[in-house]
Protein backbone atom coordinates (compact mmCIF):
# COMPACT_ATOMS: atom_id res chain seq x y z
CA UNK A 1 0.00 0.00 0.00
CA UNK A 2 2.86 2.47 1.02
CA UNK A 3 4.56 1.68 -2.43
CA UNK A 4 1.49 2.42 -4.11
CA UNK A 5 1.56 5.85 -3.00
CA UNK A 6 5.07 6.75 -3.92
CA UNK A 7 3.23 6.02 -7.95
CA UNK A 8 0.27 8.03 -7.23
CA UNK A 9 3.01 10.83 -6.04
CA UNK A 10 4.42 10.75 -9.22
CA UNK A 11 1.41 10.39 -11.41
CA UNK A 12 0.36 13.64 -9.75
CA UNK A 13 3.58 15.66 -9.31
CA UNK A 14 5.27 15.01 -12.35
CA UNK A 15 3.28 16.28 -14.96
CA UNK A 16 3.50 19.38 -12.91
CA UNK A 17 7.23 19.52 -12.67
CA UNK A 18 9.35 21.32 -15.53
CA UNK A 19 11.17 18.34 -18.01
CA UNK A 20 14.15 16.06 -16.62
CA UNK A 21 13.36 17.07 -12.54
CA UNK A 22 9.85 15.29 -13.15
CA UNK A 23 11.93 11.67 -13.47
CA UNK A 24 13.16 12.37 -9.99
CA UNK A 25 9.86 12.41 -7.97
CA UNK A 26 9.65 8.66 -8.11
CA UNK A 27 13.26 7.49 -7.33
CA UNK A 28 13.53 9.98 -4.82
CA UNK A 29 9.91 8.60 -2.93
CA UNK A 30 11.10 4.90 -3.69
CA UNK A 31 13.98 5.49 -2.04
CA UNK A 32 13.09 7.23 1.02
CA UNK A 33 10.42 4.82 1.45
CA UNK A 34 12.81 2.14 1.54
CA UNK A 35 14.77 4.30 4.05
CA UNK A 36 12.16 4.64 6.21
CA UNK A 37 11.09 1.03 6.19
CA UNK A 38 14.46 -0.42 6.79
CA UNK A 39 13.96 1.98 10.41
CA UNK A 40 10.58 1.53 11.18
CA UNK A 41 10.13 -2.10 10.23
CA UNK A 42 10.32 -4.73 13.16
CA UNK A 43 11.79 -6.87 9.50
CA UNK A 44 14.61 -4.90 9.48
CA UNK A 45 15.38 -4.38 6.03
CA UNK A 46 13.62 -7.47 4.83
CA UNK A 47 11.88 -6.43 1.52
CA UNK A 48 14.57 -3.91 0.15
CA UNK A 49 15.73 -3.53 -3.71
CA UNK A 50 19.30 -3.56 -3.42
CA UNK A 51 19.41 -7.14 -2.34
CA UNK A 52 18.25 -8.06 -5.59
CA UNK A 53 21.48 -6.22 -6.57
CA UNK A 54 23.65 -8.52 -4.87
CA UNK A 55 25.38 -10.30 -7.87
CA UNK A 56 26.61 -7.51 -9.14
CA UNK A 57 30.07 -6.62 -7.24
CA UNK A 58 31.54 -3.04 -8.82
CA UNK A 59 27.89 -1.52 -8.17
CA UNK A 60 27.48 -3.45 -4.71
CA UNK A 61 30.76 -1.38 -3.69
CA UNK A 62 28.51 1.76 -3.93
CA UNK A 63 27.11 1.13 -0.35
CA UNK A 64 30.73 1.98 1.30
CA UNK A 65 29.40 5.43 0.79
CA UNK A 66 25.64 6.00 0.39
CA UNK A 67 24.62 2.51 2.48
CA UNK A 68 21.89 1.27 0.55
CA UNK A 69 19.91 3.95 -0.79
CA UNK A 70 22.09 5.41 -3.60
CA UNK A 71 21.40 1.90 -5.26
CA UNK A 72 17.94 1.87 -4.35
CA UNK A 73 18.02 5.49 -5.84
CA UNK A 74 20.00 4.09 -9.15
CA UNK A 75 17.70 1.24 -9.42
CA UNK A 76 14.00 3.07 -9.25
CA UNK A 77 15.26 6.08 -11.34
CA UNK A 78 15.59 3.88 -14.73
CA UNK A 79 11.52 3.81 -14.52
CA UNK A 80 10.85 7.38 -14.72
CA UNK A 81 13.34 8.16 -17.46
CA UNK A 82 12.10 5.80 -19.40
CA UNK A 83 8.19 7.23 -19.55
CA UNK A 84 9.57 10.62 -19.53
CA UNK A 85 11.59 9.55 -22.87
CA UNK A 86 8.40 7.72 -23.85
CA UNK A 87 6.21 10.89 -23.54
CA UNK A 88 8.55 12.63 -25.86
CA UNK A 89 8.74 9.64 -28.45
CA UNK A 90 11.82 8.86 -27.80
CA UNK A 91 13.29 12.32 -30.14
CA UNK A 92 16.62 12.40 -29.47
CA UNK A 93 17.21 15.66 -29.25
CA UNK A 94 15.12 15.98 -26.50
CA UNK A 95 15.83 13.06 -24.56
CA UNK A 96 19.57 12.51 -25.20
CA UNK A 97 20.87 15.15 -22.26
CA UNK A 98 18.78 12.88 -19.91
CA UNK A 99 19.59 9.82 -20.71
CA UNK A 100 23.30 10.70 -20.47
CA UNK A 101 23.38 12.50 -17.26
CA UNK A 102 21.99 8.67 -15.78
CA UNK A 103 24.49 6.32 -17.73
CA UNK A 104 27.26 8.73 -16.74
CA UNK A 105 26.53 8.50 -13.08
CA UNK A 106 25.55 4.61 -13.41
CA UNK A 107 28.90 4.27 -15.36
CA UNK A 108 30.67 6.43 -12.91
CA UNK A 109 29.52 4.07 -10.08
CA UNK A 110 30.58 0.83 -12.10
CA UNK A 111 33.67 2.62 -12.57
CA UNK A 112 34.64 3.37 -9.05
CA UNK A 113 33.17 -0.49 -7.87
CA UNK A 114 35.29 -2.04 -10.40
CA UNK A 115 38.40 0.06 -9.42
CA UNK A 116 38.00 -0.16 -6.04
CA UNK A 117 38.02 -4.02 -6.09
CA UNK A 118 40.87 -4.01 -8.29
CA UNK A 119 43.37 -2.39 -6.51
CA UNK A 120 42.01 -3.69 -3.06
CA UNK A 121 45.11 -4.45 -1.76
CA UNK A 122 45.73 -8.32 -0.47
CA UNK A 123 45.48 -8.50 3.21
CA UNK A 124 48.73 -9.38 4.93
CA UNK A 125 47.77 -11.46 8.00
CA UNK A 126 44.57 -13.70 7.96
CA UNK A 127 43.39 -16.26 10.22
CA UNK A 128 42.09 -19.37 10.03
CA UNK A 129 38.17 -19.29 11.08
CA UNK A 130 35.97 -22.78 11.42
CA UNK A 131 32.23 -22.96 11.09
CA UNK A 132 30.42 -26.16 12.44
CA UNK A 133 26.83 -27.39 11.48
CA UNK A 134 26.81 -31.29 12.92
CA UNK A 135 22.95 -31.28 13.66
CA UNK A 136 19.61 -30.21 11.73
CA UNK A 137 17.84 -28.39 13.98
CA UNK A 138 15.32 -28.16 12.15
CA UNK A 139 15.08 -31.95 11.42
CA UNK A 140 14.54 -32.14 15.44
CA UNK A 141 12.17 -28.94 16.02
CA UNK A 142 8.86 -31.15 16.23
CA UNK A 143 10.52 -33.05 19.05
CA UNK A 144 12.73 -30.20 21.15
CA UNK A 145 9.06 -28.81 20.95
CA UNK A 146 6.99 -32.25 22.61
CA UNK A 147 9.89 -32.64 24.81
CA UNK A 148 9.63 -29.12 25.80
CA UNK A 149 6.20 -29.58 26.25
CA UNK A 150 5.44 -32.95 28.03
CA UNK A 151 8.92 -33.82 29.50
CA UNK A 152 11.59 -31.71 30.34
CA UNK A 153 14.05 -34.22 31.43
CA UNK A 154 13.88 -35.59 27.99
CA UNK A 155 14.41 -32.47 27.05
CA UNK A 156 17.33 -32.04 29.13
CA UNK A 157 19.05 -35.04 27.78
CA UNK A 158 18.38 -34.49 24.51
CA UNK A 159 20.17 -30.88 24.68
CA UNK A 160 23.32 -32.39 26.11
CA UNK A 161 23.72 -34.95 23.80
CA UNK A 162 23.78 -32.61 21.36
CA UNK A 163 26.54 -30.73 23.09
CA UNK A 164 28.75 -33.56 22.82
CA UNK A 165 28.50 -33.78 18.93
CA UNK A 166 29.70 -29.75 18.47
CA UNK A 167 32.78 -29.84 21.19
CA UNK A 168 33.82 -33.20 19.28
CA UNK A 169 33.75 -31.08 15.98
CA UNK A 170 35.38 -28.34 17.87
CA UNK A 171 38.28 -30.43 19.02
CA UNK A 172 38.82 -31.50 15.26
CA UNK A 173 38.62 -28.31 13.49
CA UNK A 174 41.17 -26.77 16.41
CA UNK A 175 43.68 -29.61 16.01
CA UNK A 176 43.19 -28.93 12.11
CA UNK A 177 44.38 -24.86 12.72
CA UNK A 178 41.37 -23.08 13.49
CA UNK A 179 41.94 -20.24 15.50
CA UNK A 180 38.59 -20.00 16.35
CA UNK A 181 35.25 -21.91 16.18
CA UNK A 182 31.93 -20.51 15.47
CA UNK A 183 28.25 -22.28 15.81
CA UNK A 184 25.03 -21.59 14.25
CA UNK A 185 22.39 -19.99 16.42
CA UNK A 186 21.15 -21.82 19.62
CA UNK A 187 23.25 -25.17 18.68
CA UNK A 188 23.92 -24.76 22.00
CA UNK A 189 20.35 -25.45 23.28
CA UNK A 190 20.22 -25.80 27.00
CA UNK A 191 18.07 -25.60 30.26
CA UNK A 192 18.97 -23.10 32.55
CA UNK A 193 20.08 -25.34 35.42
CA UNK A 194 22.50 -27.13 33.00
CA UNK A 195 23.67 -23.69 31.67
CA UNK A 196 26.43 -23.23 34.23
CA UNK A 197 27.62 -26.56 33.38
CA UNK A 198 27.79 -25.79 29.55
CA UNK A 199 29.93 -22.43 30.08
CA UNK A 200 32.29 -24.95 32.33
CA UNK A 201 32.70 -27.37 28.90
CA UNK A 202 32.80 -24.65 26.85
CA UNK A 203 35.61 -23.02 28.82
CA UNK A 204 37.70 -26.17 28.96
CA UNK A 205 37.46 -26.60 25.26
CA UNK A 206 38.53 -23.31 24.59
CA UNK A 207 41.39 -23.58 27.25
CA UNK A 208 42.77 -26.95 25.79
CA UNK A 209 42.57 -26.44 22.52
CA UNK A 210 43.93 -22.92 22.45
CA UNK A 211 40.71 -21.24 20.71
CA UNK A 212 38.17 -18.46 20.56
CA UNK A 213 35.00 -20.51 21.07
CA UNK A 214 32.29 -18.58 19.63
CA UNK A 215 28.99 -20.59 21.29
CA UNK A 216 25.60 -19.18 20.56
CA UNK A 217 22.63 -20.64 23.22
CA UNK A 218 18.96 -21.41 23.46
CA UNK A 219 18.79 -21.44 27.62
CA UNK A 220 15.01 -22.20 28.08
CA UNK A 221 13.18 -22.77 31.29
CA UNK A 222 10.08 -24.98 32.32
CA UNK A 223 8.81 -22.14 34.48
CA UNK A 224 7.73 -19.65 31.98
CA UNK A 225 10.97 -17.64 32.58
CA UNK A 226 11.95 -15.97 28.98
CA UNK A 227 14.19 -17.64 26.38
CA UNK A 228 17.50 -16.29 26.33
CA UNK A 229 18.91 -16.35 22.73
CA UNK A 230 22.73 -15.19 22.80
CA UNK A 231 26.01 -15.79 22.02
CA UNK A 232 29.12 -16.69 24.17
CA UNK A 233 32.62 -16.26 23.44
CA UNK A 234 35.60 -17.26 25.09
CA UNK A 235 39.49 -17.10 25.04
CA UNK A 236 42.16 -19.48 25.10
CA UNK A 237 42.43 -18.99 28.61
CA UNK A 238 38.56 -20.13 29.03
CA UNK A 239 37.31 -16.35 29.61
CA UNK A 240 34.52 -15.54 28.68
CA UNK A 241 34.87 -12.05 26.25
CA UNK A 242 31.53 -11.18 24.39
CA UNK A 243 28.04 -11.64 25.74
CA UNK A 244 25.74 -10.67 22.62
CA UNK A 245 21.96 -10.88 23.40
CA UNK A 246 20.14 -11.20 19.91
CA UNK A 247 17.80 -8.14 19.46
CA UNK A 248 16.28 -8.78 16.32
CA UNK A 249 12.77 -9.89 15.72
CA UNK A 250 12.14 -8.00 19.14
CA UNK A 251 8.37 -9.03 19.69
CA UNK A 252 8.59 -11.43 17.06
CA UNK A 253 10.07 -14.15 18.36
CA UNK A 254 7.55 -15.53 21.75
CA UNK A 255 8.92 -14.94 25.13
CA UNK A 256 12.45 -13.83 24.30
CA UNK A 257 14.74 -11.72 26.76
CA UNK A 258 15.84 -8.71 23.97
CA UNK A 259 19.40 -7.32 23.41
CA UNK A 260 19.77 -4.03 23.77
CA UNK A 261 21.05 -3.78 20.31
CA UNK A 262 24.82 -2.48 21.00
CA UNK A 263 27.56 -4.23 19.45
CA UNK A 264 30.33 -4.95 22.01
CA UNK A 265 33.98 -6.12 20.95
CA UNK A 266 36.66 -7.85 22.02
CA UNK A 267 40.76 -7.63 20.98
CA UNK A 268 42.40 -10.71 19.25
CA UNK A 269 46.20 -11.39 18.27
CA UNK A 270 44.06 -11.28 14.58
CA UNK A 271 41.94 -7.97 15.37
CA UNK A 272 38.72 -6.63 16.59
CA UNK A 273 35.66 -8.60 16.45
CA UNK A 274 32.33 -8.27 17.64
CA UNK A 275 29.39 -10.61 16.86
CA UNK A 276 25.56 -10.53 16.09
CA UNK A 277 23.04 -12.88 15.75
CA UNK A 278 21.06 -13.93 12.54
CA UNK A 279 18.33 -11.30 12.34
CA UNK A 280 20.30 -8.66 14.13
CA UNK A 281 22.24 -8.82 10.86
CA UNK A 282 19.14 -7.34 8.72
CA UNK A 283 19.07 -4.00 10.81
CA UNK A 284 22.00 -1.82 8.68
CA UNK A 285 21.63 1.22 10.93
CA UNK A 286 22.28 -1.17 14.09
CA UNK A 287 25.23 -3.20 12.56
CA UNK A 288 26.71 0.03 11.75
CA UNK A 289 28.25 0.37 14.97
CA UNK A 290 30.92 -2.37 13.31
CA UNK A 291 32.05 0.32 11.28
CA UNK A 292 32.37 2.92 14.02
CA UNK A 293 33.87 0.71 16.83
CA UNK A 294 37.07 -0.87 14.73
CA UNK A 295 35.55 -4.26 14.53
CA UNK A 296 37.48 -6.53 11.68
CA UNK A 297 35.67 -9.17 11.64
CA UNK A 298 31.66 -10.05 12.23
CA UNK A 299 30.36 -12.83 13.83
CA UNK A 300 26.77 -14.12 12.73
CA UNK A 301 25.22 -17.17 13.40
CA UNK A 302 22.16 -17.66 11.88
CA UNK A 303 19.15 -20.49 12.13
CA UNK A 304 17.02 -20.35 9.09
CA UNK A 305 14.18 -21.69 7.41
CA UNK A 306 15.07 -22.72 3.70
CA UNK A 307 12.86 -20.16 2.30
CA UNK A 308 15.36 -17.51 3.50
CA UNK A 309 17.91 -19.12 1.65
CA UNK A 310 20.28 -17.78 0.03
CA UNK A 311 18.76 -14.48 0.13
CA UNK A 312 19.52 -13.78 4.12
CA UNK A 313 23.85 -14.29 3.16
CA UNK A 314 23.71 -12.07 0.94
CA UNK A 315 22.59 -9.63 3.12
CA UNK A 316 25.13 -10.11 5.32
CA UNK A 317 27.37 -9.47 2.68
CA UNK A 318 26.19 -6.16 2.15
CA UNK A 319 26.73 -5.19 5.84
CA UNK A 320 30.43 -6.23 4.84
CA UNK A 321 30.74 -3.77 2.12
CA UNK A 322 29.22 -1.19 3.99
CA UNK A 323 30.95 -1.24 7.19
CA UNK A 324 34.66 -2.28 5.64
CA UNK A 325 34.39 -5.61 8.19
CA UNK A 326 34.76 -9.67 7.52
CA UNK A 327 31.57 -11.27 7.69
CA UNK A 328 31.48 -14.65 8.78
CA UNK A 329 28.35 -16.25 8.68
CA UNK A 330 27.62 -20.01 9.93
CA UNK A 331 24.21 -21.00 9.09
CA UNK A 332 21.91 -23.91 10.56
CA UNK A 333 19.54 -24.62 7.61
CA UNK A 334 20.92 -22.36 5.18
CA UNK A 335 23.92 -20.83 3.37
CA UNK A 336 26.80 -20.40 5.42
CA UNK A 337 29.17 -17.69 3.47
CA UNK A 338 32.37 -15.88 4.81
CA UNK A 339 32.86 -12.32 3.23
CA UNK A 340 35.85 -9.74 2.80
CA UNK A 341 35.73 -5.79 3.29
CA UNK A 342 34.94 -5.98 -0.18
CA UNK A 343 32.09 -8.19 -0.46
CA UNK A 344 33.93 -10.59 -2.10
CA UNK A 345 33.15 -14.65 -1.25
CA UNK A 346 36.43 -16.72 0.56
CA UNK A 347 33.86 -19.71 1.44
CA UNK A 348 30.03 -20.83 1.98
CA UNK A 349 28.56 -24.11 2.67
CA UNK A 350 25.21 -25.02 1.38
CA UNK A 351 23.39 -26.95 4.22
CA UNK A 352 21.10 -28.56 2.46
CA UNK A 353 23.93 -29.83 -0.37
CA UNK A 354 26.67 -30.21 1.64
CA UNK A 355 28.36 -33.37 2.33
CA UNK A 356 30.05 -32.27 5.89
CA UNK A 357 28.46 -28.94 6.99
CA UNK A 358 31.78 -27.52 8.26
CA UNK A 359 32.79 -24.61 6.40
CA UNK A 360 36.70 -23.10 6.59
CA UNK A 361 38.37 -19.85 5.82
CA UNK A 362 41.48 -17.66 6.26
CA UNK A 363 40.15 -14.80 6.81
CA UNK A 364 41.45 -11.14 6.81
CA UNK A 365 42.45 -9.83 10.32
CA UNK A 366 42.00 -6.20 9.01
CA UNK A 367 38.78 -4.43 8.11
CA UNK A 368 39.01 -1.34 5.82
CA UNK A 369 37.82 2.54 6.08
CA UNK A 370 34.55 3.18 4.18
CA UNK A 371 32.57 6.46 4.73
CA UNK A 372 29.32 5.13 5.43
CA UNK A 373 29.70 4.59 9.49
CA UNK A 374 30.99 8.58 8.93
CA UNK A 375 27.92 9.85 7.14
CA UNK A 376 25.31 7.36 8.30
CA UNK A 377 22.34 7.07 6.62
CA UNK A 378 22.69 10.82 4.89
CA UNK A 379 21.75 9.97 1.34
CA UNK A 380 18.52 8.22 3.06
CA UNK A 381 17.85 11.57 4.44
CA UNK A 382 18.72 13.52 1.32
CA UNK A 383 16.10 11.03 -0.66
CA UNK A 384 13.22 12.14 2.08
CA UNK A 385 14.25 15.53 1.83
CA UNK A 386 14.19 16.11 -1.84
CA UNK A 387 11.09 13.78 -2.34
CA UNK A 388 9.53 16.29 0.38
CA UNK A 389 10.78 19.41 -1.75
CA UNK A 390 9.63 17.99 -4.86
CA UNK A 391 6.41 17.68 -3.68
CA UNK A 392 5.82 21.34 -2.57
CA UNK A 393 7.81 22.59 -5.72
CA UNK A 394 5.14 20.65 -7.69
CA UNK A 395 2.46 22.18 -5.50
CA UNK A 396 3.29 25.15 -5.96
CA UNK A 397 3.65 25.48 -9.74
CA UNK A 398 0.21 23.91 -10.36
CA UNK A 399 -1.32 26.53 -7.84
CA UNK A 400 0.59 28.96 -10.21
CA UNK A 401 -0.20 27.05 -13.19
CA UNK A 402 -4.27 27.53 -12.17
CA UNK A 403 -4.02 30.68 -11.43
CA UNK A 404 -2.57 31.73 -14.69
CA UNK A 405 -5.42 30.13 -16.70
CA UNK A 406 -8.06 31.84 -13.99
CA UNK A 407 -6.54 35.36 -15.43
CA UNK A 408 -6.97 34.52 -19.31
CA UNK A 409 -10.37 34.29 -19.54
CA UNK A 410 -10.56 37.37 -17.72
CA UNK A 411 -8.82 39.57 -19.72
CA UNK A 412 -10.61 38.12 -22.75
CA UNK A 413 -13.98 39.23 -20.79
CA UNK A 414 -12.59 42.96 -20.42
CA UNK A 415 -11.00 43.13 -24.17
CA UNK A 416 -13.42 46.19 -25.93
CA UNK A 417 -15.38 44.69 -29.01
CA UNK A 418 -14.65 45.80 -32.30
Amino acid sequence: ILTGLIYIADRLMAPRLPGFLATLVFPLGYTALEFINTFSSPLGSWGTSVYAQSGNLPLMQLVAITGMWGISFLVAWPATLINWAWERNFAWKEIWRGLAAYVGILLMVLLFGQLRLMFAPSPENTVRIAGIVPVDFRAEQDEWLRLLEEDWEGYRQMAISRHALYFEETVREAQAGAQLVLWPEGAAISAQEDEADLIVQAQEAARQQGIYLAMPMFVQSNKGDPTENKMLVFDPEGEIVLEHMKYGGKGMEGNRVDGDGVLRTFSTPFGILSGVICWDTDFPGTVLQAGRNGTDILLSPSLEFKDASPLHAHMAMVRAIENGVSVVRVADNGLSAVYDPYGRTLATMDHFTAGERVIVAQVPTAGVGTLYPIIGDLFGWLAVAGFIVLIIYGIILGRRARAAQAIVPEEKDLAPAN
